[in-house]
């Protein structure tokens, strides 16, 4: 962390990593949804109208992503934002 931006004291860092780690979890949350309904949808149709390469790069894009962020464990992650700080 560069000087200056370091937390100055255990309620800050709590705080701090806190809505990093709820950011995330929303963040993957997102992108699940996305992914799921990406997968089903024909973006070459109306109302989208994309070319067969743009719905391969936006899938190409999310899919993977969410597939590496669901394999994310997610078991002190989960406890660290169900904690009061």
């Amino acid at each position: 962390m560069p000087a200056g931006l370091a937390p100055i004291d255990a309620n800050s860092l709590n705080n701090d990593i806190g809505n990093v780690l709820k950011s995330f979890s929303q963040v993957r949350t997102f992108v699940h949804q996305h992914a799921a309904w990406l997968q089903a949808e024909d973006l070459t149709l109306p109302p989208y109208n994309m070319t067969t390469d743009d719905q391969t790069l936006i899938k190409s894009a999310v899919i993977p992503l969410d597939t590496s962020l669901q394999a994310v464990d997610m078991t002190f992650i989960s406890r660290l934002i169900g904690l009061p700080f």
